[in-house]
């Protein structure tokens, strides 16, 4: 949908078009305007669709990392919002706003790898449940921009 307008540039500007307060003038006016709806636009198939449950992480189509990486720039138009754990790729533009932890820890990974973040919160039941499902491929050579901290068990000695 949008609007289609003819210009002339033998016609001053009409009382609904803007004039630059900077000292020059528009040459152009609108002789027609109109609105056009696009009747067979529909949204396009995604290229990388939600994958089977049943489907093995192995089996997964091959996402290059370029791909991954663009989702970060690409948020604004697209709307993706894909994530990397442990070299799985996740769609997780359904569930952004559905997620406990709020949708900023999503929207901070997106096209990057979270994985040391994730299992920190998260079981492996957890992603069976709800990661499985949003699976739309793998990929490699995405690393995760924070180094994960040490974990410490028990008590320290001095």
């Amino acid at each position: 949908m949008g609007w289609l307008s003819l210009r002339s540039r033998l016609h001053g500007p009409t009382s609904f078009e803007h004039t630059p307060s900077h000292g020059t003038s528009s040459k152009s006016a609108i002789e027609h305007a109109e609105h056009v709806e696009d009747v067979f636009a529909q949204p396009p198939e995604p290229q990388y669709p939600h994958q089977k449950i049943s489907i093995p992480d192995d089996d997964l189509p091959f996402i290059p990392p370029a791909i991954v990486r663009n989702q970060r720039s690409h948020l604004q138009t697209q709307g993706l919002a894909w994530i990397v754990v442990d070299n799985i790729v996740y769609d997780c533009t359904t569930f952004i706003n559905d997620h406990p932890g709020g949708d900023t820890v999503i929207r901070s990974f997106i096209g990057e790898d979270c994985s040391w973040q994730f299992w920190r919160f998260h079981s492996k039941m957890i992603m069976e449940k709800w990661g499985r499902p949003l699976r739309v491929g793998r990929t490699e050579g995405i690393v995760n921009r924070f180094k994960e901290p040490p974990r410490y068990f028990g008590s320290r000695s001095r």
